[in-house]
């Protein structure tokens, strides 16, 4: 890709000067060069406004010291070069005071000509790199707007692919919180109704942040969708058991190839029987139950997602009673309590939930002591009967 003409302004009211510049600017051999000629102070002043100048050279017999200023403050820090008529160093210090970049005497385009060229050509390929860097600046910062508009576009269709905050399924109450450490979330909750008795729900947290583990919780919606819709088709009954359901998501996750897991919790409450059923896939921490005033956290193991061809689940069984409290939580809960250890962290847990239901959200301040930002998303999810 060629580059843009690169406009070297020249500004002197004296026909000899200005035919001498055209013919140095010749001998700096630059290619896409183009002399922009001016003859008084106000088209100089004009062409700042008009022109895109890489380099100014401007004779101070016409261009006034206030210009020169303005000259320098607009370009910088592309090059302005002045030519002076005395051999002074007071006037050489007023030049470079005011901004210039170099300074010569009228009398060294002929007499010091070889510096002269050379100057210019340092000053027309500083100014090719100050261009070239102004031109990827632009060129990132269009870039990062698409990618804010991409990533606003699919927190969108993430958060519409989200449970209402809170439900009332077959007389069980499901509510949640998400709190994702970047725009997009790898953490994702459901509460889906089965039939008048069987509810599934689950919390998720896929490896990594940001837009590809977000990709995968899209895919797990679309799935689980899908295996109810397979379900009241009659043509698949997956979805009635936590285990068929993990190893149906266990195969997807892996037929993707994208290089993700997730851990996973999923249970289903079957009001009628009044149970939990559940399974786990290497989820940590494992939700809390919390009955009269006791708070357990519940038993279980599994591999986690979508890394195994054949991994290995447990599903087990717990009666619920006519009032208790689930609280599930994604790990990045840990990493926000302030507690040394894992122990003391899930003690706080256990201690925090034994008065019964609190919410997503008065859990959320109360574990995270107001945090504003957050090394890895949190999602806490409440599954009570009152």
């Amino acid at each position: 890709m060629s580059r843009p003409f690169q406009n070297v302004l020249v500004a002197s009211n004296s026909t000899e000067t200005i035919d001498r510049l055209f013919e140095i600017c010749e001998m700096c051999d630059e290619p896409n060069i183009k002399v922009m000629l001016v003859r008084d102070n106000e088209s100089a002043i004009e062409s700042l406004e008009n022109k895109n100048i890489s380099v100014a050279i401007l004779d101070l017999n016409l261009i006034s010291l206030e210009s020169l200023k303005l000259f320098s403050k607009h370009l910088c820090p592309k090059p302005v070069v002045t030519l002076i008529s005395e051999d002074s160093s007071i006037a050489m210090r007023i030049a470079l005071r005011a901004g210039a970049d170099d300074v010569f005497l009228r009398t060294e385009l002929y007499d010091n000509v070889n510096a002269f060229v050379k100057s210019m050509r340092r000053q027309i390929r500083r100014a090719a790199h100050i261009e070239d860097a102004n031109s990827l600046r632009d060129t990132l910062e269009r870039s990062l707007d698409e990618l804010r508009a991409d990533h606003h576009a699919a927190q969108h269709v993430q958060q519409n692919l989200l449970p209402e905050k809170e439900q009332l399924i077959n007389g069980i109450r499901y509510e949640y919180t998400l709190t994702p450490s970047l725009l997009l979330s790898g953490d994702f909750v459901d509460a889906i109704q089965i039939n008048d008795h069987l509810t599934m729900f689950y919390l998720a947290d896929v490896s990594g942040h940001g837009a590809s583990s977000a990709l995968v919780t899209v895919l797990l919606k679309n799935l689980t969708g899908r295996l109810l819709r397979n379900y009241r088709r009659k043509s698949s009954f997956d979805l009635l058991s936590p285990i068929a359901t993990l190893n149906r998501i266990n195969q997807e996750i892996i037929l993707t190839r994208m290089g993700k897991h997730m851990t996973m919790f999923i249970g289903i409450v079957d009001t009628q029987a009044s149970t939990l059923t559940y399974a786990v896939g290497g989820h940590h921490p494992m939700p809390v139950l919390t009955v009269e005033g006791q708070s357990n956290f519940l038993e279980g193991r599994g591999m986690p997602v979508g890394m195994f061809d054949k991994p290995v689940f447990e599903e087990r069984e717990v009666e619920l009673p006519t009032q208790f409290t689930l609280t599930l939580f994604s790990d990045g809960i840990l990493e926000t309590i302030h507690e040394p250890s894992l122990a003391g962290k899930e003690a706080l847990l256990l201690r925090t939930l034994k008065n019964g239901y609190i919410s997503s959200d008065e859990l959320t301040a109360q574990l995270e002591f107001g945090a504003e930002t957050h090394p890895d998303d949190v999602a806490i999810m409440t599954v009570s009967r009152a």
